[in-house]
């Protein structure tokens, strides 16, 4: 008897983001290097052939770009088309989307503010450091904690996450734009799996007008009496020196605008949801506050905010006896990889208390997350706290609605009581 797939592999689906884990579970199991003919490309599912992508120098990010969706009446319009193209070159420079040698150059100028010695540092000094995000985490919590009621992901998770991520970029809270959020929200699915013509204009318009903003925030940071001791900053001395060019500055402070905030936001919303659906595991966390680290390590297995990484075949290779042909994308589904009980027992399981725990979050390789340090740690602080100081906590919707990445997993909102 043939068994059917539980939904079909369809990331533009709501149905299939609202739980794809038993989709997975099929392609893991029946088809774990899986062509799609209508996309001419691959999705992998199972844990040891993405960790081969996804070290293998054979695997690369596309040399071709983005793909070009532009209409004849969209070519007529000089100034939308100038934008276009400039939110095009701009987004392949971002150091996700490079292959070395640009990605080892640039890579290597991101880094400082994100090592793990820098964060274990944080965690006791300067703006990023524990004391700091704790002060902010309890401050948005005593603004709600009388009416019982808060809204993670807006009142707490995306305001903490941006906070956070622009003083590491070096942009004071007076000088944020107000189209932050939508200009993020746009982002979130111009490099997502399967992205419709629409959203990819508007990940392109997003772009456009954070390209506006940055440009504007260099000249002012430059014309400045002191250079402060922040990312953007450190970036304009390396463009000045010669070792960045003023595309590769701009693209970058977006790229690390886009990606700094999202992922970690998500992971903080997911940790609350899984934690409030697993009451044994939520009280074993509150009998042992200790157990927090273990705790987020668990739900970036269990509930990934990356649920996938793309990379291209540079040249014919074969993977477990199927030949990915040079430039065809192959798509790592690294959500599926952590739960392949070939790697993790019981994988549908979570448990707060597994070790060891090797899941691919943040991904393997040149290409692992330059943030996984910092993104942990403040995690570890909002989901700590908000367990600590809301021991009643609860969830107050009977519905929950994904947001529309595929690639990025999270939750539109999350309305809770306590």
């Amino acid at each position: 008897m043939n068994e059917k797939m539980p939904l079909p592999f369809n990331p533009r689906s709501p149905e299939f983001r609202a739980n794809p884990y038993p989709t997975y579970d099929y392609l893991r199991s029946h088809h774990p290097i899986y062509y799609r003919p209508e996309r001419k490309d691959w999705v992998l599912t199972r844990y040891a052939d993405i960790v081969e992508v996804l070290k293998n120098p054979s695997f690369g990010r596309s040399e071709g770009g983005l793909a070009n969706l532009m209409t004849a009446k969209q070519e007529q319009i000089h100034k939308f088309l100038s934008l276009r193209q400039e939110s095009q070159r701009l987004m392949k420079l971002w150091l996700v989307l490079l292959n070395p040698p640009n990605h080892t150059r640039i890579r290597h100028l991101l880094r400082t503010p994100f090592t793990q010695s820098r964060i274990q540092a944080l965690r006791c000094q300067g703006h990023a450091s524990r004391p700091h995000i704790q002060a902010k985490v309890d401050d948005l919590i005593e603004r709600f904690k009388d009416r019982g009621k808060m809204n993670i992901i807006h009142d707490l998770a995306y305001p903490l996450t941006l906070g956070v991520n622009c003083e590491i970029l070096g942009i004071p809270e007076a000088e944020w734009h107000p189209r932050f959020r939508q200009w993020s929200e746009n982002l979130s699915v111009v490099a997502d799996l399967d992205v419709t013509p629409i959203d990819n204009e508007r990940g392109l318009l997003a772009i456009a007008g954070l390209a506006e903003y940055f440009r504007s925030w260099i000249a002012k940071c430059r014309s400045g009496s002191e250079a402060q001791d922040n990312l953007i900053n450190a970036l304009i001395k390396a463009a000045d020196e010669g070792k960045l060019s003023e595309e590769e500055l701009l693209g970058n402070c977006i790229m690390m605008f886009a990606v700094g905030h999202s992922s970690t936001g998500n992971l903080i919303g997911s940790s609350i949801l899984t934690l409030l659906n697993h009451p044994d595991q939520l009280q074993l966390l509150q009998a042992d506050p200790s157990k927090i680290e273990m705790t987020i390590s668990e739900v970036l297995r269990y509930e990934s905010p990356v649920q996938g990484i793309s990379r291209t075949a540079m040249s014919d290779i074969e993977l477990s006896n199927q030949t990915i042909h040079r430039g065809e994308v192959v798509n790592c589904i690294i959500a599926a990889a952590n739960r392949d009980p070939a790697q993790f027992p019981d994988p549908d399981k979570f448990d707060i208390r597994r070790q060891p725990n090797p899941y691919l979050s943040f991904g393997r390789g040149i290409h692992n997350c330059i943030g996984k340090h910092l993104a942990k740690l403040v995690a570890e602080i909002a989901v700590g706290t908000l367990v600590r100081r809301l021991p009643g906590l609860s969830l107050a919707t009977a519905s929950l609605e994904w947001e529309d990445s595929f690639l990025g997993r999270g939750l539109k909102s999350l309305p809770v009581a306590f």
